[in-house]
């Protein structure tokens, strides 16, 4: 054996050991985005402003673009998943659009917690802020 070759098992057990490290980093990401953002977002607008109008308009624009600068790297990770578990080759780039991976499954189930979050905050928790009668 070379210097720079390992034994197949030995390299089929980091693959997985890494396609399982990325399938967490795909599950904290997917909720990162749907909850991180927005909550950390609207946490740090509140800090910025007093104005109700202001929060709503930062909110409204900036947590989108948040969203759609942090998805890329979803996508990246997702790709790096199917070439560590070989569904890709390193130079099929075209039928990686064709593969959909495990990221859509993360991306609902996300979206279904936070889903589930909002609801609880705002039947458990929220109450109308001082000074506005609804």
């Amino acid at each position: 054996m070379g210097v720079g070759t390992t034994l197949p098992s030995a390299r089929r057990a980091l693959d997985r050991a890494a396609a399982g490290f990325i399938l967490v980093l795909l599950g904290v990401g997917s909720l990162f985005l749907w909850v991180g953002i927005p909550f950390g977002l609207l946490w740090s607008f509140g800090r910025i402003t007093d104005s109700w109008n202001g929060h709503f308009l930062m909110s409204v624009l900036l947590i989108p673009i948040a969203m759609a600068l942090f998805a890329p790297a979803l996508f990246w990770l997702n790709g790096l998943y199917l070439r560590v578990t070989r569904v890709l080759s390193d130079d099929d780039e075209d039928a990686e659009r064709r593969q959909r991976g495990p990221l859509e499954m993360f991306l609902y189930a996300g979206m279904l917690m936070a889903l589930v979050a909002l609801c609880v905050w705002f039947f458990g928790y929220a109450h109308n802020p001082p000074g506005i009668i609804w």
